[in-house]
């Protein structure tokens, strides 16, 4: 393999490597936010079988009120601690979630820098192999001589 096409092949890898990066970064996301969802709809279903419970005893005995009130009391503390534990449970994910993309912004910068350094080096090795390039850079020296010599002119004048 050509010094050209090492440097070509290092330059793909690093823009794969961001690329999985990302890919790793989405798929995280992706297993929380169906973590989170999972645990609402079990929430949700606890609730439901909850509420027949409580209903199921009432209509068993509807004069009884002392067993309506500890099953309603029951019901409601159990409500109450299924919404705790979800907001808990999306609170512990949101603060994992923002350790990931810390995490992810450090490991992209380093990939970007690979990236760029080998992009720099691809452009480098191609414009010494281009013979297009030399005569470019001529043509820009050229132009850029009589420029500079006109903006010292226009200084010494003003």
């Amino acid at each position: 393999m050509t010094a050209t096409a090492e440097t070509v092949q290092k330059y793909y890898d690093a823009l794969i490597e961001g690329y999985d990066l990302l890919v790793d970064a989405i798929e995280k996301a992706n297993e929380r936010g169906i973590k989170v969802t999972r645990q609402f709809a079990a929430d949700v279903v606890a609730g439901q079988r909850d509420a027949l419970q409580l209903g199921k005893k009432l209509a068993a005995e509807p004069g009884d009120l002392g067993q309506f009130y500890a099953a309603l009391l029951e019901a409601t503390t159990a409500a109450q601690g299924r919404a705790l534990a979800f907001t808990q449970a999306a609170y512990q994910e949101a603060l994992a979630s923002g350790a990931d993309a810390r995490e992810l912004i450090q490991k992209l910068a380093e990939a970007n820098r690979e990236t760029a350094a080998a992009a720099v080096e691809v452009a480098r090795q191609w414009a010494g192999a281009n013979p297009f390039a030399e005569v470019m850079k001529k043509s820009l020296e050229a132009f850029q001589a009589p420029a500079a010599k006109q903006k010292k002119e226009k200084a010494a004048t003003a």
